[in-house]
């Protein structure tokens, strides 16, 4: 049990050193700013469609 939560505490010490100079660089890419233009883009884009049927 306690090698599990070693794994695990080093799994997540790993993936913060990785992550965080990625958050400096890219903190609209990863803080998912852009995702609310994006949904209403993909809204608008499934809405213009042509209807579908005879």
């Amino acid at each position: 049990m306690a090698a599990l939560a070693l794994m695990v505490l080093l799994a997540v010490a790993v993936f913060h050193w990785t992550m965080e100079p990625l958050l400096q660089l890219l903190p609209a890419l990863m803080e998912l700013s852009f995702l609310p233009w994006a949904l209403l883009a993909l809204g608008l884009w499934l809405l213009a469609g042509r209807p579908v049927g005879p």
